[in-house]
């Protein structure tokens, strides 16, 4: 099965993230067959981050097209406007390599302290609880696939060792940037 790290912005910081916006994985998903499983996301004001893992042949794009569509149209309904809301095409990045997954899952689930985006001021959604919370038993909605949590996990060595391999990563990823990640700040 492939797995795929895909990437979308819009052209307002406003777009992905309204607070006022109720909007339901099950309006993209709808009913029926499951295109794809989601390992990981990251909402950010302007641009997210999926890791998806195709489940049939081509679920990925059609998963795609379904969530720019539905979301689209939610939000211009929500926003009483028109028109295209995303910039293009969706980009995507076939995962490949030792360790991949848990560095790209570290990269997503804390896509918004890379940018110094201020969660107390934004509006961010992100699987890292999913993740972290005893590999998600205390989340009750999850989006993202257990089992590819669980497989994550175990591959870093369990779950303290994941949380201290994504506080690491984070700030590798941060000093990329050029911005300054205290570890200290994270609160798990």
């Amino acid at each position: 099965m492939s797995r795929l790290q895909l990437l979308n912005s819009t052209d307002s910081r406003k777009y992905i993230t309204n607070k006022r916006s109720r909007f339901k994985n099950k309006d993209i998903l709808g009913e029926g067959e499951d295109l794809v499983s989601i390992v990981a996301y990251c909402l950010l004001p302007n641009h997210y981050h999926l890791l998806l893992k195709q489940n049939v042949d081509n679920g990925i794009s059609q998963f795609m097209q379904r969530l720019g569509t539905a979301y689209t149209m939610f939000f211009n309904q929500q926003e009483n406007r028109s028109g295209g809301l995303f910039q293009g095409k969706f980009k995507a990045t076939h995962l490949s390599g030792e360790f991949a997954l848990p560095i790209l899952s570290a990269y997503i689930n804390l896509n918004y302290a890379h940018h110094k985006i201020d969660t107390n001021v934004n509006l961010v959604r992100s699987s890292l609880y999913d993740y972290i919370t005893d590999a998600g038993k205390a989340c009750t909605n999850h989006i993202c696939d257990q089992d590819e949590i669980a497989n994550i996990i175990n591959e870093t060595g369990g779950l303290s060792e994941y949380k201290v391999f994504i506080k690491n990563a984070s700030k590798s990823f941060a000093d990329n940037k050029g911005n300054v990640i205290n570890l200290d700040s994270f609160e798990f």
